[in-house]
């Protein structure tokens, strides 16, 4: 049977059969799936519909990175607001905060990149620990001001990183309304710069 779209139903002779052919129509684990056997109208075998569950794929993912480096991390996840949040705490959370965050900007990064692999489409993974992203997000907005100011004053551009995805886009958010300056990541990889500089045309 085929599945083009998740909630699909799937049937073998066993519940472990219907599990197999779910999986391999979803390109999941059996970990990775939110399934329930239903009735069959000519009762053969055993019928389930199935769909593949983010929070879930997210899960078994964290779970087995953590245990895969001996990690002392939790991981309370969450499906609010359309997005995936996830919780970290734990004696080993430290490694992630560290270096401004880039560990765990990292495993959120690599979190979206699994589950772009078996969904099309999926809510955004955020991770956080203990309010440690927005408290950076109100550092990082103090020097992308200062950053600004320093541009009008020198008359040149100003250059901040490199900086992960998130990071980057907490300094592109503090400076977004700015009527003077403009902002702009650049470089290849994860880890990017962003250059300040003033508007053009003005």
């Amino acid at each position: 049977m085929s599945a083009a779209s998740t909630g699909a139903r799937f049937n073998g002779l066993t519940l472990d059969e219907a599990l197999t052919e779910a999986c391999s129509d979803l390109h999941a684990r059996v970990g990775e799936l939110h399934y329930e056997v239903i009735e069959s109208e000519d009762g053969g075998g055993v019928w389930i519909e199935a769909e593949v569950d983010p929070l879930a794929v997210v899960g078994l993912f964290l779970s087995e990175s953590c245990g895969a480096g001996e990690l002392d991390i939790k991981v309370r996840l969450r499906d609010r607001d359309e997005v995936l949040e996830g919780e970290l705490g734990g004696e080993d959370v430290g490694l992630l905060i560290g270096s401004g965050g880039r560990g765990l900007d990292a495993l959120q990064y690599l979190c979206n990149r699994v589950l772009n692999r078996r969904l099309q489409e999926h809510p955004p993974v955020h991770l956080d620990c203990d309010g440690f992203k927005h408290r950076r997000a109100e550092r990082l907005a103090d020097e992308a001001e200062a950053a600004a100011d320093e541009v009008l004053r020198l008359q040149r551009p100003v250059v901040l990183g490199p900086l992960t995805p998130a990071a980057r886009r907490d300094i592109h958010l503090a400076l977004a309304d700015h009527p003077r300056v403009e902002t702009e990541s650049e470089g290849d990889g994860f880890l990017k710069r962003v250059v300040i500089r003033a508007r053009r045309g003005r």
